[in-house]
């Protein structure tokens, strides 16, 4: 297995792990603490930060990658996943009611845009390795994301959002690989 497909798989599994916090808690393992505190985004980003250092030779871009995955990841989006399908009893969030605004209603656009959040880690990461351009990628990456929870919807409709997830970190895996490190 060569260490790019290895970097997706990881990656893939890691924001899994990140959407998914169940194994956080007491009650999924008898051998767990009581509640693990905070976020599993908080323990996820610092692995994903490493995964991409070593993948890359670099803890600089290591750096970018685990600090870019954790800004993505903070804001939430759980009013926009469902893209019209699932909608929690809750409020949206201040956030995803200015991205259903400037989307004019659009779940879409609303969850493109908020996937646009990846930016700093593009920003970064292209500015480490001497590729501007690389933050371009932001683009399709915030489409095939969108597209990812969307499949999932049509595929599994009962339980779509871990295939997305399975995805969409698979992707940050990608990203990583097609930037990749300093010349």
């Amino acid at each position: 297995m060569t260490a790019a497909l290895l970097l997706i798989i990881v990656c893939s599994a890691l924001n899994r792990v990140r959407g998914d916090d169940r194994w956080m808690r007491e009650d999924f393992s008898p051998h767990a603490p009581k509640r693990i505190p905070g976020r599993a985004l908080w323990y996820v980003s610092p692995i994903v930060g490493v995964a991409a250092g070593l993948y890359t030779g670099s803890a600089v871009a290591g750096v970018i990658w685990g600090v870019g995955y954790l800004l993505w990841g903070t804001a939430g989006w759980s009013h926009l996943y469902g893209l019209g399908r699932h909608v929690p009893d809750r409020p949206p969030s201040r956030l995803e009611a200015t991205l259903l605004e400037l989307s004019g209603g659009s779940v879409h656009l609303a969850l493109w845009l908020r996937m646009l959040f990846c930016l700093p880690a593009f920003v970064g990461a292209g500015w480490w390795v001497g590729e501007p351009l690389a933050m371009l990628l932001a683009l399709p990456f915030a489409g095939a994301a969108v597209a990812a929870y969307e499949v999932a919807w049509r595929v599994h409709s009962a339980n779509p959002i871990w295939i997305a997830e399975l995805v969409v970190g698979a992707l940050w895996g990608v990203v990583i690989v097609s930037i990749g490190a300093p010349p």
